[in-house]
């Protein structure tokens, strides 16, 4: 598989993910499924870490940096900052804002793109190999 098809596949399940956990969240919040809003600021996390780190991640790809170094520095940056805005924003918003939460949403979803990352580069090794 050549390099830009492997970029336009990983691009392409990322957008899916981010699709899937958007409309996951807009249908709990319609319907009011409480299974889905207990994890709405995780999946609020996931889909803007992954538009806002993704997008990045694979501006990056260009270049020829470390593929999964760079999408760890990426997505620990992205998080951290969205982490800080929903601090300074929700703590001068919402009396009931807790940064618990937003802290586990936002360490979910590092983790959760930074180990898709992962498995991508690790797909890349193998294929290499054989």
């Amino acid at each position: 598989m050549t390099n830009l098809q492997r970029n336009l596949l990983a691009l392409g399940t990322s957008l899916v993910i981010m699709v899937a956990a958007f409309f996951q969240l807009t249908y709990g919040r319609s319907h009011e499924v409480s299974s889905i809003l207990f994890f709405g600021k995780t999946l609020d996390a996931l889909v803007t870490a992954g538009i806002l780190g993704n997008l990045i991640i694979f501006l990056l790809r260009l270049t020829r940096l470390d593929q999964l170094k760079t999408a760890f520095w990426v997505m620990l940056i992205v998080n951290s900052i969205l982490l800080i805005l929903a601090w300074l924003i929700g703590s001068r918003v919402d009396r009931t804002f807790s940064l618990g939460s937003i802290l586990v949403a936002q360490v979910v979803s590092f983790l959760f793109w930074l180990g898709l990352h992962w498995a991508w580069s690790k797909t890349k090794t193998q294929a290499l190999a054989s």
